[in-house]
């Protein structure tokens, strides 16, 4: 059963309520108003000022300070009327005499203006995209959903009340230079993205292409000991080349034959470059679950122990608690690494190619996107340039698409490399 709701006002048929509207110019006159931002005291008074001008008899302005901020409301903006649609009424109830007297109300938009922040005129610099996102707001709070009003709220409530803030500013000040005189500098910055690039040891002052790279870090002595080239040098045509290279590489092969069969005393050193390049371009190829045989890795290198083991050691990265079947750490190639793997190649193809190579080369040899080619190769400080049509017909042809072929990749002192963007990739 609905209990009936008591009313507040007596029994509505013994009452008749009489409703006036008053037309008369008296002193006080009602306004409706809304705040964009800051809201006053409630104590506080505003002053009505109407316009003399009978054409403009409709116009007001209100006006209210206090300490810190003015408060400034007017029926119109830019010579137009705010509201032409609609009109609002104020009506007052008089208990005495049942009597609700309505009187016209005109409708004020008040904008609060922190004096310390006026212009030395005393006008308002009215920011045309703050006006934009103050009506904007208003929509909002008048035909937006429920989620749209509470973000509206949320963004007044963040806002930040500038003549609080005036007073730390010192503070706040001295705070940003305390912490941003520990920062680094820009020189210090791409001093530590220098020193991140996953490529070998380089020295950024060297005049010549052939002193940039230390190449005892590409390929140590010790480790370079360990290579043995006297089955190639025994060898006496490109069969019996590829029997002794763990990988059929149309570069490799193209600078071996080039060391053997048309030079009388072959630079040995040389040489083991490009056949360390060769288990480079091999261990390239494993993938994840091939490195977990690591005795299957070494037999497809075809090389020494010493010299798998800093392969190993160089490009892979051990997973901590992980242990193969037969008790040896797992290894992972990570991008790094195999970011790390692709430039030690790329310098290895420069440093025994007279430090020119074309992307199409390192694209074949590596099953690389041409692009992509191109970055590695640009990321070890090379230029791309324009090769020259005698300059690609000595090149090694492959089966991959002519498109990149025009271009080589040119290592030039000093080194520079490429700036990184500012913008991220979509």
């Amino acid at each position: 059963m609905v209990a009936k709701r008591k009313s507040l006002g007596g029994d509505a048929g013994s009452k008749k309520i009489k409703v006036t509207i008053d037309t008369s110019r008296a002193a006080v006159q009602p306004v409706v108003a809304s705040f964009a931002a800051a809201v006053p005291p409630v104590a506080s008074t505003f002053a009505t000022y109407k316009s003399v001008n009978k054409n403009k008899a409709s116009e007001c302005i209100v006006v209210s300070e206090t300490e810190k901020i003015e408060y400034v409301g007017q029926t119109f903006e830019d010579n137009k009327p705010l509201f032409t649609g609609c009109q609002y009424l104020v009506g007052v109830y008089d208990k005495t005499t049942d009597t609700v007297t309505f009187r016209t109300a005109p409708y004020v938009r008040i904008n609060s203006t922190i004096k310390s922040l006026k212009d030395s005129t005393g006008v308002v610099d009215r920011d045309i995209s703050s006006r934009i996102i103050q009506a904007r707001n208003e929509l909002g709070e008048a035909f937006g959903n429920k989620k749209r009003k509470a973000q509206i709220r949320a963004e007044e409530r963040n806002r930040i009340n500038m003549d609080s803030v005036k007073g730390d500013m010192s503070v706040i000040e001295a705070s940003i230079g305390v912490r941003t005189s520990s920062m680094p500098t820009a020189q210090d910055l791409k001093g530590l993205e220098n020193a991140n690039r996953p490529i070998p040891k380089y020295d950024p002052e060297a005049t010549k292409p052939e002193d940039i790279y230390d190449m005892d870090d590409v390929l140590p002595k010790p480790i370079a000991s360990h290579i043995n080239v006297t089955p190639l040098t025994k060898a006496t045509d490109v069969d019996g080349y590829r029997q002794n290279l763990p990988v059929r590489s149309l570069f490799v092969l193209k600078k071996i034959e080039s060391l053997l069969l048309n030079q009388r005393k072959p630079d040995i050193d040389l040489l083991r470059r490009v056949v360390y390049l060769s288990y480079l371009m091999k261990f390239f190829t494993f993938s994840a679950s091939a490195l977990k045989n690591r005795d299957k890795c070494v037999e497809l290198l075809m090389c020494a122990p010493e010299v798998s083991d800093q392969i190993f050691e160089k490009f892979t990265e051990c997973v901590a608690g992980s242990v193969n079947p037969d008790g040896s750490p797992v290894v992972i190639r990570t991008p790094a690494s195999e970011s790390k793997l692709v430039c030690h190649i790329a310098v290895l193809m420069l440093a025994v190619n007279n430090w020119v190579v074309y992307p199409l080369e390192l694209s074949a040899d590596l099953g690389l996107p041409i692009r992509k080619a191109e970055k590695f190769l640009t990321s070890v400080g090379c230029k791309l340039e324009v090769a020259s049509a005698d300059e690609i017909a000595t090149c090694v042809m492959s089966k991959r698409p002519k498109a990149g072929a025009s271009k080589k990749a040119v290592l030039k002192a000093p080194i520079e490399f490429p700036k990184q963007s500012m913008h991220r990739a979509r």
